[in-house]
């Protein structure tokens, strides 16, 4: 085993880093909707961390990102290059090399990550101290707007965005961007309060607050997703069809009352998520987000069946194409939307068996593996109202993801049974 007390300082960098970067100011006021700096300081701290900390990684810890980010950059390249769109035009290069630099983001977090427990206690307290800022920043912005707003425009809020009034985006720009970042953090804080519970349920009721203040349909309904697959994985197999049940029952109850519901919210406590969620239920003509969606996923689908099948159109630059599929779609045709679905699907079911083989790791890369496997299993979810995976800070989150992937799911260290023997 890797000495702890060697290994720690390491992990404390890498979550200390990845705070640095999630709470970059984005600074809309000099870059507008442009986070390229963000960007810069991801791959420049990246590229400094592999220099100074590269190591004696295993080749197997590679496999897992390598996989990924070399597929979606072959797939690019052939649709730029068969597409329709201007081919590596000077203004595009970084955009066209983003899978090869979200590698490097991921690689510079991987060489940081030497003891798994030391990586799971320094990510938990990440996301204690993340979820706190994000609690108090949104109260501000939601209750305090009017005393803030000046600081709030210049450091993070989009002033020129006016359908997210009263809505809170704390530290990313848009508030579904900030939904998925908490949403990917939550199985985190679940697995700090099944260990030790006590005051580490206020974390999760700070989170679960600050979602709701976003004000993200996305966001709210996927923590109620998160908590039950959290709840599945954690349980043993007979009661796991005790969970689906509840489950079951649960999703036929909201089914049944959600309208009812969504309409004295509306009428009551008003809000962009009362009142958007209201018009998808019950006047869908009028829902212009989900029709736009639905739009983008069947033109899309058109212009790469005129085209060709099999590779994208482009990189998708000035379409203001929002839902994952339609993205993917376009940038790595048909053969990238089933590498996607496929490759997380594996990543996620893998991962969620392993962390079931309790006798066979400690807690902590147990709680890693659901953390990993939620965040893939939900990534169909998550990327709904947009491809955040490759976004700025979302981006460098799911960079981290990869390497936690790569590290629990590819790491050959000793299981805990085969120490004792």
């Amino acid at each position: 085993m890797t000495d702890k007390n060697e290994s720690y300082p390491l992990e404390r960098v890498l979550s200390s880093l990845l705070l640095f970067i999630l709470l970059f100011p984005q600074l809309p006021v000099v870059f507008q909707r442009s986070e390229l700096h963000i960007n810069i300081v991801a791959i420049s701290l990246s590229i400094l961390t592999l220099l100074l900390y590269r190591t004696k990684l295993e080749k197997k810890l590679y496999i897992i990102p390598f996989i990924y980010f070399f597929s979606l950059q072959c797939f690019l390249f052939l649709s730029g290059w068969f597409g329709t769109e201007d081919f590596l035009s000077f203004g595009e290069v970084p955009s066209y090399f983003r899978p090869t630099m979200l590698l490097i983001v991921t690689l510079g977090f991987l060489s940081m990550m030497k003891d798994v427990d030391s990586l799971y206690h320094n990510l938990v307290r990440l996301a204690k101290i993340l979820t706190v800022a994000i609690f108090i920043y949104s109260v501000l912005e939601v209750f305090l707007f009017n005393y803030f707003s000046k600081v709030m425009f210049i450091l993070y809020r989009l002033e020129d965005k006016s359908n997210i009034d009263g809505v809170a985006v704390s530290f990313f720009t848009l508030p579904y961007y900030g939904a998925y970042i908490m949403c990917t953090l939550f199985p985190l804080l679940l697995s700090n309060y099944e260990k030790n519970k006590g005051r580490s349920f206020f974390y999760i009721l700070m989170l679960v607050i600050s979602v709701v203040l976003t004000q993200s349909k996305m966001g709210v309904f996927l923590l109620i997703g998160i908590v039950f697959l959290y709840w599945f994985i954690s349980v043993s197999f007979k009661k796991k069809v005790v969970v689906l049940l509840f489950f079951c029952l649960f999703a036929l109850a909201m089914v049944l009352s959600l309208q009812e519901f969504v309409a004295y919210l509306n009428a009551t406590v008003g809000g962009n998520f009362a009142r958007t969620l209201h018009l998808m239920l019950s006047n869908t003509d009028q829902a212009h987000n989900l029709l736009e969606r639905l739009d983008d996923i069947i033109e899309t689908y058109q212009a790469i069946s005129q085209h060709n099948f099999f590779v994208g159109i482009g990189l998708g630059k000035g379409e203001t194409i929002e839902v994952w599929i339609a993205m993917i779609m376009y940038r790595y045709g048909l053969t990238g939307l089933f590498f996607f679905i496929m490759f997380f699907l594996i990543i996620g079911v893998k991962a969620m068996l392993m962390a079931m083989k309790k006798d066979s790791y400690s807690y902590e890369k147990q709680s890693l593996l659901k953390f990993v496997s939620i965040w893939a299993l939900t990534i169909y979810i998550s990327q709904l109202s947009g491809l955040m995976l490759e976004m700025s800070k979302g981006g460098v989150l799911s960079c981290l993801m990869f390497a936690v992937a790569s590290k629990c799911i590819m790491d050959s260290k000793p299981k805990i049974n085969e120490i004792a023997k």
